[in-house]
């Protein structure tokens, strides 16, 4: 019983004299590039990262998109890419409003990559075969009938295989 009262103590006085907890920024990973938002600065800014080694990239400030121009109560809560822009929630602590900013990206070279290493084809009684076959954003399995005694095939069907979307993160 004690304990909790001490503790509540401790909680109400770390209120009073107004120590916030510390809360971890946005962050969206597209590619090999991971998006940071920062409320450090004034008017909020954008940081971006390169995967795997987490070195700068200064992809948007060369374009001069990384600082977002927030008013003083307005702050960044949340970061999404999609296509070429980041989506960025913002919050404004006097009208209590949630609204986006949208930032281009494609200063940032985004490119992701499908790991095809599992892939191979195979022929067997006129039939090729190719598991793997990356068309446009999905990967499909193709089949190809051989031609008479030729080695030339021509396209009989094909199956959806693991969709590979670059809008999705």
């Amino acid at each position: 019983m004690k304990r909790n009262i001490v503790s509540i103590l401790c909680a109400v006085f770390l209120l009073i004299v107004g120590v916030q907890s510390v809360l971890a920024e946005s962050v969206a990973v597209k590619g090999d590039s991971i998006f940071i938002l920062d409320n450090s600065v004034t008017g909020s800014q954008i940081v971006v990262k390169n995967l795997p080694d987490g070195a700068a990239n200064l992809c948007l400030i060369d374009a001069g998109l990384s600082l977002l121009g927030l008013s003083a109560d307005t702050i960044a809560t949340d970061i999404v890419l999609k296509n070429n822009a980041a989506v960025i929630t913002t919050y404004n602590n006097v009208s209590l409003m949630t609204d986006v900013k949208l930032v281009d990206v494609t200063s940032c070279s985004i490119t992701d990559t499908v790991d095809l290493s599992e892939c191979y084809a195979s022929f067997q009684n006129g039939q090729l075969t190719i598991p793997c076959l990356k068309y446009e954003n999905d990967v499909i399995s193709v089949e190809l009938g051989q031609r008479g005694n030729s080695m030339n095939f021509e396209f009989e069907s094909y199956k959806p295989g693991k969709r590979h979307d670059r809008d999705d993160d």
